[in-house]
């Protein structure tokens, strides 16, 4: 007997390494979990499907393989919309798929009717409607474009008509990976020839960048031409944030001085940066060494040197080409680095975010997970938490959607159930995905929640008051954090002094959450 087109999907996953299934379900959609179910696949049911997308990019990153949610037709499809969208700019290899109504229907019925191909081709790789003629074929390509660089989203519609029938019963296929091209020799000669002679490099890092192969020859090139390294946040975590080269995170809090510093060097390593990581134009007039696994064809940057192929083949390449010659010292490297950890961590009196991160980081394990949400919260945390293994820091960066965080720890802590996880929140993007607490308590997920609490959209607010204009629509009614919490079941607590951060953190929880409100003062966000 031939498989239905659900157990035949499911299967090609579980295949692929995807283990979760994150979603909203609707009528339109259970004949399609019921045969993911069939298949071996755990379907975890969330609050809101913007929520189990966010949860698909973060288990496609921190696993490397493909992430899966689903939704309903109609509402249940244009929820997963920011999910996806988060995925298609945060590069994440995810399927969604979406229910539709059945073909023969689709053309006289107005209710619930929207052309989703057409809602999701901007912001996806590619999308497709599933027969149970192509479903194999189609689940096949889809996990293929959705994992090849630049990873991204692949949209799937399924009539609800068609997950029941049977399909043609072909052997799963193997899942073989896209040929890499020879690395060329000249380009490696040539970076290394402007590597001897120039005065003053730096290393800037991104996403394409962060994984454990990376982190060994990355810190070799830094340590043998004695060259600082500066990371984005979606790279944070592959070169030691404790190590004496590290000047900090582009893009995160007291970015521009940063970016001064840049300024001021005449070559720049670009390895591994993605330009979706920028929020700023690139202005700096140093000469470019692009080193990547895709051409630099965005040209956000110029570049006089490209290198295409794995980062970390290319840079032991470089390294081995050539004898190293120091640049600088390590006194300059470190009055800057001393003078910009001070500046992006002023003292105010009251109990800071900065001071919220340095307690959490204290009480965690090295190559404990955390995420952030977005807002000033993300600034800061991107700059101020210190990061020392790859691939342990996770924010949306490309669109910046709040809301992200619960989320993406839930994810983290299913993928890796055996490490520490956490989450820091400001209180808008909290309020926004709060409800995912409850699948966190019924998970049995024992994951750290922090929300930063100032009643305010507080980096909208500064803006607003830096153009001389009142705060409207920018503040809001405190809650209630620990009966929030024992709503959930959960231990709350609030703190507004970093002794008691240190008492709240010292353990990491069970298996529940904890919540923990840190009452901070805004004012430690805005630099002088």
């Amino acid at each position: 007997m031939s498989p239905t087109v659900a157990r035949a999907i499911g299967d090609r996953l579980r295949a692929a390494g995807v283990r979760h299934v994150f979603g909203h379900p609707g009528g339109e959609v259970i004949e399609l979990i019921e045969g993911f179910r069939q298949a071996g696949l755990e379907f975890v049911l969330t609050k809101h499907e913007t929520a189990a997308a966010f949860m698909a990019e973060t288990t496609a990153t921190t696993s490397g393989s493909v992430g899966v949610c689903v939704g309903t037709l109609g509402p249940g499809a244009t929820n997963l919309v920011t999910g996806v969208a988060h995925a298609y700019l945060d590069r994440g290899a995810v399927l969604a798929f979406s229910g539709q109504l059945p073909a023969d229907r689709y053309e006289i019925t107005t209710h619930q009717r929207l052309d989703l191909g057409a809602l999701f081709a901007p912001i996806t790789k590619w999308h497709a409607r599933i027969t149970p003629l192509n479903a194999p074929a189609v689940i096949e390509r889809a996990l293929r474009v959705a994992a090849t660089p630049r990873r991204g989203p692949v949209f799937l519609e399924v009539p609800s008509d068609v997950p029941a029938q049977e399909t043609v019963d072909v052997a799963l296929p193997r899942f073989v990976t896209e040929s890499v091209a020879a690395i060329d020799e000249d380009a490696i000669r040539t970076a290394a020839a402007r590597l001897r002679g120039s005065d003053r490099p730096v290393i800037v890092v991104g996403m394409d960048a962060n994984s454990d192969a990376v982190a060994g020859p990355l810190r070799s090139l830094a340590e043998a031409w004695a060259i600082p390294v500066i990371v984005s946040p979606k790279a944070k975590g592959v070169f030691r944030e404790d190590h004496p080269l590290f000047l900090g995170t582009i893009e995160g809090l007291g970015t521009a001085y940063l970016y001064d510093y840049i300024d001021t060097c005449d070559l720049v390593l670009m390895i591994g940066f993605d330009p979706v990581e920028f929020d700023r134009d690139w202005t700096a007039r140093a000469r470019v060494i692009h080193v990547g696994p895709l051409p630099n064809d965005d040209r956000y940057y110029g570049s006089e040197v490209e290198i295409i192929g794995p980062v970390d083949a290319i840079l032991e390449r470089v390294v081995a080409a050539a004898a190293p010659q120091p640049k600088l010292s390590l006194d300059e490297v470190h009055a800057f680095r001393d003078a910009f950890r001070d500046r992006v961590s002023p003292a105010t009196g009251r109990l800071t975010a900065q001071q919220v991160l340095g307690e959490l980081r204290r009480a965690r394990a090295e190559d404990a997970l955390v995420s952030c949400d977005v807002g000033y919260n993300k600034a800061v945390s991107a700059q101020c938490w210190p990061a020392y293994r790859p691939r342990t820091f996770f924010v949306s960066n490309g669109l910046s959607s709040m809301g992200y965080g619960l989320p993406a720890a839930i994810a983290l802590k299913l993928a890796h159930p055996e490490r520490q996880v956490a989450c820091v929140l400001g209180d808008g993007g909290f309020a926004m995905s709060m409800a995912e607490l409850e699948t966190a308590v019924r998970l049995r997920l024992g994951i750290t929640v922090v929300v930063l609490v100032d009643d305010a959209l507080s980096q909208i607010k500064a803006g607003q008051e830096r153009r001389g204009y009142p705060a409207i629509g920018t503040t809001f009614g405190g809650l209630d954090y620990p009966k929030l919490a024992s709503a959930f079941g959960i231990p709350g607590v609030d703190v507004e002094t970093p002794g008691e951060c240190h008492t709240a953190f010292a353990s990491p929880p069970g298996d529940r959450p904890v919540l923990i409100a840190a009452h901070i003062d805004p004012g430690a966000y805005q630099l002088r």
